[in-house]
């Protein structure tokens, strides 16, 4: 099974400093979460300019985590928000996105026990 994270781009923007690496996965699975309950959060309000922010928001966090199978998911996400277009099938999509970020904070998670 291949990772869904790649934490290459991570060490370059660190240069491999692994308190600073740390740091940023850190912050990551701190905030995604909380993000990810925004998402569902306004969904349910049918507040899609606050959806579409949220989502552009997590979208360069999950570059740097590069959970790079969720790039197409989160930019589709922020502009059918933006748009308001196939909010109908808005639940799905955040869903899949919750479920996914669940498993790359599990690596995450993983990975922090080897940096060092």
């Amino acid at each position: 099974m291949s990772n869904l994270t790649d934490l290459t781009f991570l060490r370059g923007l660190t240069n491999g400093d692994a308190a600073k690496l740390t740091k940023y996965i850190n912050m990551f699975l701190k905030a995604t979460p909380d993000m990810l309950n925004n998402l569902d959060k306004y969904y349910a309000e049918k507040d899609w300019e606050s959806l579409r922010v949220t989502a552009h928001s997590l979208k360069p966090q999950l570059s740097y985590m590069g959970i790079k199978s969720l790039e197409e998911a989160i930019k589709t996400i922020e502009f059918n928000a933006g748009h308001q277009m196939q909010l109908d099938k808005m639940p799905e999509m955040i869903a899949h996105l919750r479920e996914q970020c669940g498993m790359a904070m599990k690596e995450l998670e993983e990975a922090l026990k080897t940096i060092s």
